[in-house]
């Protein structure tokens, strides 16, 4: 029987055609200017990085800010709160995969291989014929126009991208799919059954507060407090944008100091802590504020207890280039933390045992509960998770790998992928990262000659664009927009059509423009990061494994093992004992770069605030400053949006001149 209208009254609203319209459009726009913006002009990064994006806050403000407005001159016009949460939730959804990872490997790997083959590294006989000529560019010429530029009066060469264009695209949607599907099955348990805090959530739900037509004068912003966060990072921005012209204002940018910088030139052991950085991001530290304080403990904890195992190494002579080193620390100990994520998903899988449980037999023709938050029933769950996966398959098996490296590839991409949605929804980690790439956890582990040159190669592809850099990883952003669904009291079916359409739009309006600008300037004449650098890394690992294939190393199996029992071992004392005081996130990101450059010192800035405030002033204090912490998020991101187009148009007008 449908609903009742009462009941459609008690589950909320569901998904407006303008909170779709406007959704799309700000999606088509931000897909369009981003890489002109970070790549080209490279003086905003708009779409932003990280498990909070910074397109989809600054719509968001937008649109608030345009709600105040209507609320006082048409009322009945202004945005509901549901439609707001609505057009974050496109947003966060499909913009991840344009900015830092995801788009620009995608689109400097067509052509790639191509440019680069030279006689001394014979590609065009060791590659070219493994890559399928639909997933090629159909004129070999169009590689040098997309690393040079397009010569003037030469039209873009539209057909020779259609194909691979299109299949790449087709590949990436399934992967959404895959991972909207899986999320969709643990949402409710992960949100109702094991109450996980979603501390990053908070960013959205206090920018639209609890009324039902949002204003900024109805939201967290009318807190005085929340101010006082906010001027901290809005203030040393400002210093840092006036030192940009006049430089004798002070210069205020501690994003990075390099505090290991004077022991790189001595010996061992200490010479091992040459690369230890010390930076301040006040997002970070203004999630850290917010996260339990076992979380933020566990990040700066656990790397410091890394950096005392490198340490303790080197003490006994092993070391990256000491003599007679039988092994490699930091590679062993980025595998020790592969094997925990591998640990943990197997962890999430018991834990949300009963929910999987549920989706199968819903895929069996049992009927579920009914729950109007559900972004997907079940039975459509499962069954797409199956559809997805099926279709990744086939485009592998098309490609030419074999099934059985592509089932070992997705079993630890799907391990990093649940260990990273964990981390977000209940720790509220604003960088994922993961010290070992999938690719080469099983290239080590198995070795390279089993798995021949198809397979190797298209490891190079799927984990280059999509695996190796957590930052684009959609899950968690897809958890967090759950979680609002359920918060906004959103019926979440006709929402997964409303994301479905904003990934669409996002590919079809972000591939070409990534292609146009590249080719109209020349990707060599752009920065050497992400196009030149990540294809050079990750090819240059095929042809090293093509050359010399790694034989399997026991002692990087060893770490598997061991990184797993620990994991599971930590995840014991921290789910059973009430006198341990330490959450095991730190665990699986401590060797990871993100944890050096961007984590570590912030997570301790933010649980050495909190511990203050609860020792001296109790739970009372600490829930008085809370808005403070949300200021130093918000004043980074929308005072960092405001500077970000003042220096566009700086940089513009000089790169016109």
């Amino acid at each position: 029987m449908p609903p009742t209208a009462d009941a459609q009254r008690e589950t909320g609203p569901g998904v407006s055609l303008r909170a779709v319209l406007i959704g799309v459009t700000s999606i088509a726009l931000l897909s369009l200017v981003n890489p002109y913006l970070q790549f080209l002009i490279q003086s905003w990064w708009i779409v932003g990085v990280g498990s909070v994006l910074t397109g989809p806050v600054l719509t968001l403000f937008l649109l608030v800010l345009l709600n105040s407005a209507l609320a006082r001159l048409w009322p009945g016009r202004a945005l509901t709160r549901a439609e707001l949460l609505t057009i974050y939730g496109m947003g966060i959804v499909s913009l991840g995969f344009l900015g830092h990872g995801g788009l620009p490997y995608l689109a400097s790997f067509i052509t790639y291989p191509f440019y680069m083959a030279t006689p001394e590294n014979n590609w065009q006989h060791a590659l070219w014929p493994y890559i399928p000529l639909w997933l090629r560019p159909g004129e070999v010429q169009v590689a040098d126009w997309f690393w040079e530029g397009l010569p003037r009066q030469t039209p873009f060469p539209w057909a020779a991208y259609l194909s691979p264009a299109a299949w790449w695209s087709l590949f990436t949607f399934a992967l959404f799919a895959a991972m909207y599907c899986l999320g969709s099955v643990l949402s409710r348990d992960w949100i109702e059954g094991q109450r996980l805090t979603f501390p990053l959530a908070d960013v959205p739900l206090s920018m639209t507060g609890e009324a039902a037509r949002p204003t900024l004068a109805a939201s967290l912003m009318r807190n005085r407090v929340f101010w006082v966060g906010f001027a901290v990072p809005s203030f040393l921005m400002l210093v840092q944008w006036l030192h940009r012209f006049y430089p004798n204002v002070p210069q205020t940018d501690v994003y990075r100091v390099h505090i290991g910088k004077a022991l790189i030139g001595m010996g061992l052991p200490w010479s091992v802590l040459g690369e230890t950085h010390f930076s301040i991001l006040w997002d970070v530290v203004g999630a850290m504020c917010l996260i339990p304080s076992e979380v933020s403990l566990s990040i700066w904890l656990f790397y410091v207890l890394y950096k005392l195992q490198l340490l303790l190494w080197a003490s006994f002579g092993v070391a990256e280039g000491a003599a007679n080193s039988f092994i490699h620390p930091p590679t062993f100990i980025s595998f020790e933390e592969v094997g925990g994520f591998i640990a943990l998903m197997a962890v999430l899988l018991y834990e949300s045992r009963h929910a999987l449980r549920r989706a199968l037999l819903a895929l069996g023709g049992r009927r579920g509960d009914g729950d109007a938050y559900q972004p997907l029933t079940g039975r459509g769950a499962a069954l797409g998770f199956l559809l997805a996966n099926a279709l990744m398959l086939w485009f592998a098996l098309k490609a030419g790998m074999s099934w059985w490296a592509f089932g070992v590839l997705m079993v630890v991409f799907y391990s990093l992928l649940l260990g990273a949605s964990r981390l977000v929804a209940a720790g509220g980690v604003m960088y994922v990262g993961q010290g070992a790439q999938p690719r080469a956890v099983i290239v080590r582990a198995l070795g390279a000659r089993p798995l021949g040159t198809a397979s190797l190669l298209m490891y190079a592809y799927l984990t280059g664009i999509y695996m190796n850099d957590p930052y684009n990883l959609a899950m968690p952003q897809m958890m967090n927009s759950f979680k609002l669904l359920r918060a906004g009291r959103i019926r979440g079916g006709p929402f997964t059509w409303a994301a479905a359409v904003g990934v669409v739009v996002m590919l079809a309006v972000g591939v070409p423009a990534m292609l146009t600008m590249i080719h109209t300037h020349g990707a060599t004449k752009l920065d050497d990061w992400p196009f030149s650098m990540w294809g050079r890394w990750v090819f240059g690992e095929v042809d090293a494994s093509l050359r010399l294939p790694e034989p399997p190393d026991n002692w990087l199996r060893l770490a598997l093992a061991l990184g797993g029992a620990l994991m599971l071992g930590l995840s014991w004392l921290h789910m059973n004992t009430l006198w341990w005081p330490v959450s095991p996130v730190g665990f699986l990101v401590a060797s990871s770069w993100v944890a050096d450059s961007n984590m570590w010192s912030s997570a301790f800035i933010g649980w050495s605030v909190v511990a203050l405030l609860k020792r001296y002033g109790g739970l009372p204090l600490y829930r008085r400053f809370r808005p403070a912490f949300l200021g130093l998020m918000l004043g980074n991101y929308l005072t960092g949006g405001l500077f970000g187009l003042l220096n566009t148009i700086v940089d513009y007008k000089r790169m016109m001149t």
